[in-house]
C-alpha cells in the first residue's frame, strides 16, 4: 500500500474542484467583530481566574503539606504542632504578633509569587491554544 500525502494546497485545490471554483484559493477569512473580542476577553478573564484561585489554593496548601512531612504523616503530631504554634502566637505580646503575621504576610506572597512564575508558561501555552482560530 502505497503512502499518499495531503498537503494544505492539494486540500485546497480538491476544494476549489469539488466547489466548482476554478482558482483554487479560498477567500480569506472575515476580521473579527467586537464579539469575538469580546468573547476572547471573557475567555482570557475566567482563565486567569481558575489560575489565580488555584495558585493560591496551592499556596495555602504547601504549608499544610510542609507541617505533615515534618510531623511524619502523623495527624496527632500534626496537630500537636499547630497547638503549640497558636499558644505561643497567643501568648506572645502585640508587637511580637505584628512582626510574626508580617513576616508570615510576607512568606506567603513570596510563595504565591514562585508558584504562579512556575505555572505561567503552561497556562500561557493553554490561553493560546484556546484562542486558535483554527482548531484542529
Amino acid at each position: 500500500m502505497p503512502l499518499h500525502l495531503v498537503g494544505p494546497f492539494d486540500q485546497a485545490q480538491e476544494r476549489a474542484l469539488l466547489s466548482g471554483g476554478d482558482d483554487g484559493f479560498d477567500p480569506p477569512p472575515p476580521d473579527k467583530t467586537w464579539r469575538g473580542h469580546l468573547a476572547d476577553t471573557c475567555y482570557i478573564l475566567v482563565k486567569a481566574g481558575g489560575f489565580l484561585a488555584s495558585t493560591y489554593l496551592m499556596t495555602l496548601g504547601l504549608p499544610l503539606l510542609f507541617f505533615l512531612m515534618v510531623s511524619g504523616g502523623n495527624v496527632e503530631l500534626f496537630f500537636a504542632q499547630i497547638a503549640n504554634f497558636a499558644e505561643r502566637f497567643i501568648g506572645a505580646d502585640p508587637t511580637r504578633q505584628v512582626g510574626f503575621v508580617n513576616d508570615l504576610k510576607f512568606g506567603l506572597i513570596g510563595l504565591a509569587t514562585l508558584v504562579a512564575c512556575l505555572r505561567m508558561p503552561r497556562f500561557l501555552c493553554e490561553v493560546a491554544e484556546g484562542l486558535r482560530e483554527e482548531k484542529l
